[in-house]
């Protein structure tokens, strides 16, 4: 006699079973349901985001130009409806103006959430492009290069304490010093003068203020890694709340907002730098920015304006320092900067934005740091508009995830020559004017288009002065160029840059 088994009984039976086909059907569509199945790449990324999430997990994002050889394809699937471009011209594409590729879910990871459980868009995390312009546009005069070369004088007071301290705690005691932690430090404080016109106090504690650059850190690894399975940010801090602990939180907030209070309790005491900007974009577009975006704004300049600028600060110092004759010849055009100061000049004062302009290696070396290790360690993600396009030989259906990873396409061959993994700044002064400008046109170091980095002037201002400044104080040993370590996530991180100072002679610094 047959035994009749329940509904209940039969789902126990054969739950294993069920759970494994409702899993290969789920990989099956992944693979084969979203048309990318003749775009190559690893056969597990075309199964599951999680293949992405381990990559960023296992710090091998800034490798990926290493994965586009290894499949020999400038268009790789790195996830059931992602695709990545090697092709530098792509750029012009994906980040150009029209159509709009908007951005992705990854970047949902990078709102803040309310009080009230809800996801509070910024600059960086807004998905919608009216949106965005629409808050972009009463700060972005704010950015321009032009204010920012008004803020000179507080660059070289931060300048000039960064000085101070090394002298003080690593030159004359001959002691060891981890300038990869410092030159962060230095970056935090000059935010902190640019937006409050005063610095944190990283330089003269000796201090991770607050803990903010660890949290920072925390944060951006968070956004690099959990990115990659953007549902898994939205369970964790709408779902669960409880699991909100898993998402890193940071005293940035906080902190700002004391700021903030303090700089509107007393505005006669306050120069005109960036809150003082924000504060007038409130009186002017008061049906645009309210007190959340004004806290915005600020938060993201300070959050955003430390990490990115270091990574170019350690990336130029390391290859220099380590590379004699790029030394020598930016010593030499410090040299004859200095004896071109007419004659009533503070000879002793901090190099201006004008003088390192007018060094062509320097400028060349800048543009080479930010071909050679761009901050950013991911493809930054858009959505394919409608009607698809095609790339390299390949049709994107409406709806794929595409994009450019910087370290990828500044090792494009074709367009930065075969020694493209390498750092020689000749490079930008050996091409003709029409390549020279081409490849400063592709260049992705703060992103491209509407979308591209707001305060990458701020970055631009800081490295243009200081390390000629650094390098002019400075004779730098590298202790091991061996600890000179990368851990990527959404960034690609610096460690290990231990040196040895010393002060370099006197007349050195006259350009005697």
């Amino acid at each position: 006699m047959a035994v009749i088994l329940s509904p209940f009984e039969l789902l126990k039976a054969y739950s294993l079973p069920l759970l494994v086909l409702l899993l290969v059907t789920h990989f099956i569509i992944n693979r084969y349901g979203t048309g990318l199945r003749k775009v190559p790449g690893p056969f597990l990324a075309s199964l599951t985001d999680f293949w992405r999430l381990y990559h960023s997990y296992a710090s091998k994002g800034h490798k990926d130009y290493l994965l586009h050889r290894q499949h020999n394809s400038p268009i790789l699937r790195t996830g059931p409806n992602t695709v990545a471009i090697a092709d530098s011209e792509a750029i012009r594409v994906i980040y150009g103006w029209k159509p709009v590729f908007r951005k992705s879910q990854i970047y949902t990871t990078q709102a803040q959430l309310s009080p009230q459980g809800q996801l509070v868009d910024n600059l960086a995390s807004t998905m919608d492009e009216q949106e965005h312009t629409r808050i972009t546009k009463p700060v972005a005069n704010s950015y321009n290069m032009s204010t920012m070369v008004e803020f000179e004088p507080l660059v070289d007071s931060t300048s000039q304490e960064f000085v101070r301290q090394m002298t003080e705690r690593f030159v004359k005691p001959g002691r060891e010093c981890r300038l990869d932690q410092w030159l962060q430090m230095y970056a935090f404080d000059v935010i902190g003068e640019i937006t409050f016109s005063k610095r944190f106090g990283f330089l003269e504690t000796g201090q991770d203020i607050n803990d903010m650059m660890h949290h920072t850190a925390k944060f951006m690894t968070y956004t690099g890694t959990i990115g990659q399975v953007p549902n898994l940010d939205w369970y964790f801090r709408i779902k669960n709340p409880l699991l909100h602990i898993l998402r890193p939180t940071s005293n940035i907030l906080s902190f700002t907002l004391k700021q903030i209070q303090q700089h509107e309790k007393s505005p006669e005491k306050n120069n005109r730098d960036l809150l003082s900007r924000f504060i007038e974009a409130r009186h002017k577009f008061p049906h645009i920015v309210d007190d959340d975006l004004l806290h915005d704004y600020t938060n993201t300049n300070v959050a955003g304006g430390s990490d990115t600028t270091a990574i170019m600060l350690r990336t130029l110092v390391f290859n220099i320092s380590t590379r004699k004759h790029v030394l020598d010849k930016l010593l030499a055009e410090i040299s004859a900067a200095m004896q071109a100061r007419p004659r009533d000049t503070d000879l002793d004062a901090p190099i201006t934005w004008a003088e390192g302009l007018s060094m062509p290696y320097y400028q060349a070396c800048l543009k080479e740091a930010m071909r050679y290790h761009p901050p950013t360690a991911q493809i930054l993600p858009r959505v394919v508009p409608r009607g698809g396009v095609e790339f390299c030989g390949f049709y994107l259906p409406e709806g794929t995830n595409v994009g450019c990873n910087a370290w990828t396409v500044h090792r494009d061959k074709k367009l930065y020559g075969d020694d493209a993994d390498e750092f020689r700044p000749e490079r930008w002064l050996e091409a003709s004017s029409e390549r020279a400008k081409k490849m400063e046109a592709l260049l992705f170091t703060f992103g491209a288009g509407k979308r591209a980095c707001i305060g990458k002037n701020i970055a631009l201002l800081e490295m243009t002065k200081f390390v000629p400044e650094f390098f002019r104080r400075f004779e730098v040993r590298v202790v091991d160029e061996g600890r000179y370590r990368i851990t990527s996530s959404w960034l690609a991180v610096q460690s290990g840059l231990d040196v040895y100072l010393t002060l370099r002679p006197t007349e050195s610094l006259v350009g005697g």
